[in-house]
């Protein structure tokens, strides 16, 4: 049995008389995503309402409603940290308390927890727009170019892949930080770039084995497109990532020792 093998099997157990508490939590961590998008849809019909021309939406695109989603996405960001919680200390001690979903949003939590996740999208921006350059390239110059190829099925299919291509490479580049927000469940006192520098060096030699266990999901979430419910692959998936950054951040303390 390989080790992605063995720790699927151990998230199945930790989930096994917790799958309505780990649904629960999802949905719960799901409902700013929904609030979002409802103000947004709200904002847009008062926007028809007063029959807005082509231009001027666009402006309010860019200038009103863009902004607003990542300020909003930002500030509710917590709440996916709190998901994170639920599931790592599910991993550690067998319990789920959803009360961890909020465990964040504390005074003096919040603070420090805004600017985790403003460090980790930081420095995540950047690689993830080179990575997804060439995706944006070959849209536009297919639109540009040629109007009968835009949108053909020959166009979506290397759209398609691309798509993956750089989504899988983001993935493989982002592999270095794949501890640093259990990290921080398991020790709030660790500074920001302490808890950075920690998963840097636990990963240099486990990267690999994060991999591996990310994408052994790769054919539950293909039949999660068909079959299986997303709210069984993802609780999941999330609890065996969990339990895997338990384990890699136990050998990486052991030989650092």
């Amino acid at each position: 049995m390989s080790p992605q093998a063995i720790v699927r099997a151990q998230a199945r157990k930790a989930l096994q008389h917790n799958y309505a508490k780990a649904i629960t939590a999802m949905a719960a961590a799901l409902l700013p995503i929904f609030m979002i998008d409802t103000a947004i849809k709200i904002l847009l019909s008062l926007f028809y309402l007063f029959r807005a021309d082509t231009d001027t939406m666009t402006v309010l695109n860019i200038a009103v409603i863009d902004p607003v989603i990542v300020v909003l996405g930002v500030l509710l960001s917590p709440m996916i940290n709190g998901y994170i919680r639920v599931y790592y200390r599910n991993a550690l001690s067998g319990k789920m308390d959803l009360q961890d979903l909020y465990y964040y949003f504390d005074r003096e939590r919040y603070s420090q927890t805004l600017q985790l996740n403003l460090s980790y999208l930081l420095r995540m921006v950047l690689p993830a727009i080179l990575f997804y350059l060439p995706l944006i390239i070959y849209e536009s110059v297919s639109y540009q170019l040629e109007i009968d190829f835009y949108g053909s099925m020959l166009y979506n299919d290397c759209y398609f892949l691309l798509a993956v291509m750089s989504t899988v490479i983001l993935t493989l580049y982002s592999l270095k930080y794949f501890t640093v927000f259990t990290l921080h469940i398991e020790n709030e006192e660790r500074s920001i770039g302490e808890l950075f520098r920690t998963s840097k060096s636990i990963m240099r030699e486990q990267s690999p084995d994060a991999a591996k266990l990310i994408f052994s999901y790769t054919p539950w979430m293909l039949l999660c497109l068909t079959i299986l419910p997303i709210f069984y692959v993802v609780p999941y998936m999330t609890q065996g990532l969990c339990i895997g950054a338990k384990w890699m951040t136990r050998v990486g303390n052991e030989e650092s020792k």
